[in-house]
């Protein structure tokens, strides 16, 4: 039998919190299925309003299809980022790089 798989958590810190990066990264050291990471996305220019990332979309590509659900996905994180300054995610899915 084998053993369950268990759960990966990941905290996404946003980039202006540099000490509750810090401080969640020494809290969590020991914990092999915890890993916290400055968010080092690019996103959209503010002033602008350019998406950085941005490239030209295939209309009914796979790669756009791809790239509107991760916009569904991350449109929470985001707003974590902005509101918490965090966002934490857990999934028995996210491997160790």
């Amino acid at each position: 039998m084998q053993a369950p798989i268990a759960d990966r958590h990941l905290f996404l810190i946003s980039r202006d919190q540099p000490g509750l990066w810090d401080y969640l990264r020494r809290e969590f050291s020991s914990e092999e299925n915890v890993e916290v990471i400055l968010d080092r996305r690019l996103g959209r220019d503010r002033r602008s309003g350019h998406d950085r990332r941005a490239v030209p979309r295939l209309v009914g590509s796979t790669v756009s299809d791809r790239r509107i659900a991760e916009q569904r996905t991350r449109a929470p994180v985001d707003a974590q980022l902005r509101t918490l300054g965090y966002a934490m995610l857990r999934s028995s899915s996210l491997a160790r790089a």
